[in-house]
């Protein structure tokens, strides 16, 4: 797994695999579930949390795919 800081763009870029990315969503949602006992149920924090749970288990792929250079799938 690699994270690049893209500070001028903003962005963290998460590069890892289909199991890191489950252990990653696991812990979100464990981490949600403890905001949500917190702030209450759909509270901002924990509607960003899984903003990027969804994010992470729905990832956009970018690249070479069949001559889809660019395209995300």
């Amino acid at each position: 797994m690699q994270a690049i800081n893209k500070r001028d763009e903003g962005k963290i870029l998460i590069e890892a695999g289909y199991s890191e990315a489950h252990l990653i969503s696991e812990a979100l949602t464990m981490y949600r579930l403890w905001l949500e006992t917190l702030h209450g149920r759909n509270s901002e924090e924990e509607m960003q949390i899984g903003a990027l749970r969804h994010t992470i288990m729905n990832p956009t792929v970018k690249g070479m795919c069949h001559g889809m250079e660019g395209k995300s799938r």
